[in-house]
């Protein structure tokens, strides 16, 4: 079994196992919003990246207990 979560939460790296998580760029995702207000075509799709900050919580893909 594995466990993500969300946001990247300080509390994630001292938990024990630590939690593994998908950390939320803040800034990227604020500098891309002003973008699209200021320019951008709409309907133009924009991705920002979202890093998966890997700790012990995540299992062995492809083992079964």
């Amino acid at each position: 079994m594995s466990v993500v979560s969300f946001d990247n939460d300080e509390v994630a790296a001292y938990l024990r196992p630590g939690l593994t998580t998908i950390a939320l760029p803040h800034e990227a995702m604020g500098r891309r919003a002003v973008e699209l207000l200021l320019g951008r075509e709409p309907g133009t799709e924009v991705l920002v990246p979202m890093p998966v900050i890997e700790r012990a919580s995540i299992g062995p893909p492809g083992r079964l207990r």
